[in-house]
């Protein structure tokens, strides 16, 4: 018997790790550096970064929104958590907004950049993937591509901008984040083929550095 529904069969949900550890250190730190007070972390996952922040004796009051609570993962004490879509909530007043990996999640980027700049007293926190099409061009996948809860592959510096002046905003502080090359993981790859593809592809990219990762610190304009 042939079987015609085969939906069930493939794995549909994956966990990258992100739930446990969504935010990249140097953006906490990022984060700690730049915060104003106190926070509402968009798609806040289990709110890792309210964890951060805490073991470096931060003292401000943490308000976390995400689409969903996973009940698989434990939640800190002291957090308020707003479960619900961040593109149709109100969002509280704050003094700091960290969008960190979410942009790309959504449709409409600007229409969640403008809320966050409206709801924030201070300035808001962002960071998006940084996409690397030169890199595509040779085959080499980022990880961002793999993510397909993603309305965009990715951001270049230009688009960033532009979706910030475009969102009553303008950038006070910019950094692209964790340095990749073409190479990344060669020790783990044994096969005598896979080693000239990556000797090949270090001669090409030797004089060139790729980001992961952009961030930037946005206040109103």
């Amino acid at each position: 018997m042939i079987r015609n529904d085969c939906s069930e069969i493939v794995k549909k949900e994956f966990d990258f790790g992100w739930k446990a550890g969504r935010s990249g250190h140097v953006a906490n730190l990022l984060a700690l550096e730049h915060q104003k007070g106190d926070i509402l972390d968009v798609g806040c996952g289990t709110c890792q970064l309210y964890n951060f922040l805490i073991q470096r004796e931060w003292t401000g009051q943490y308000t976390g929104i995400d689409g969903q609570r996973y009940e698989d993962y434990p939640y800190p004490p002291g957090i308020k958590l707003l479960v619900n879509d961040a593109t149709k909530v109100t969002f509280p007043k704050t003094d700091t907004v960290v969008l960190y990996w979410v942009l790309e999640h959504v449709k409409d980027p600007c229409a969640l950049l403008s809320k966050s700049i409206e709801s924030c007293q201070e300035n808001v926190l962002l960071c998006v993937p940084k996409r690397n099409e030169a890199l595509w061009e040779l085959g080499v996948v980022e990880y961002h591509q793999l993510d397909k809860t993603h309305q965009h592959c990715g951001f270049a510096k230009e688009e960033v901008s532009t979706i910030v002046r475009s969102s009553g905003g303008k950038i006070q502080s910019y950094k692209e984040l964790t340095e990749k090359t073409a190479t990344l993981g060669v020790s783990l790859w044994n096969s005598e083929m896979a080693k000239r593809v990556v000797f090949f592809l270090s001669r090409i990219f030797s004089s060139k550095i790729f980001y992961e990762n952009i961030w930037c610190e946005v206040i109103k304009e």
